[in-house]
């Protein structure tokens, strides 16, 4: 969480990078083994899950005059490789794993998630930042189900694209 601080704090450019790169490492250095398992099964329900759950938010920010932009194809791959991917890896594969992936470590591990968003509050004004800890609790549901980080990334990254695709217009 101290290379998000500092990330935001200081705006170091090379943390960007980094940070994803540290949030894949730890887990294996000190686990060795994160669930991720390609199977069509978990993938389905990762779409499923999106799109049951991200209607309702296209909906209320088509209805409060956003305009959907689709993001440039290095955005989209940021939010999937560099974002979503190593979030998942970390809090859900790592932190909500060996916290037990139950319903308590699955908010706990929500809890921590969202204080991880807090510079965006500090450092840029973000409010919207304070609210990751409800798509945090879908993410650690589909984990807790799956046990696989898949369907949590295909969510993740989902959520931040379309929330990225209204955010910037308005």
């Amino acid at each position: 969480m101290l290379l998000g601080y500092a990330y935001h704090a200081f705006s170091f450019s090379l943390l960007k990078y980094a940070i994803p790169l540290f949030l894949v490492a730890i887990p294996y250095l000190m686990q060795g083994k994160i669930k991720l398992t390609f199977c069509t099964r978990d993938i389905l329900i990762g779409i499923t899950v999106s799109a049951v759950v991200l209607s309702p938010m296209w909906y209320f920010m088509s209805r409060r005059g956003g305009i959907f932009v689709f993001l440039p194809a290095t955005k989209v791959l940021f939010q999937i490789f560099g974002v979503a991917f190593p979030e998942e890896i970390y809090f859900r594969g790592f932190l909500q794993d060996r916290f037990g992936n139950h319903i308590k470590a699955m908010i706990v591990v929500s809890l921590l998630f969202s204080l991880a968003h807090l510079p965006q509050l500090i450092f840029y004004g973000d409010p919207y930042s304070l609210l990751t800890f409800f798509p945090s609790l879908v993410m650690g549901f589909l984990y807790m189900r799956t046990a696989n980080v898949l369907p949590c990334t295909i969510f993740h990254a989902l959520a931040n694209i379309i929330f990225l695709g209204f955010y910037d217009i308005l």
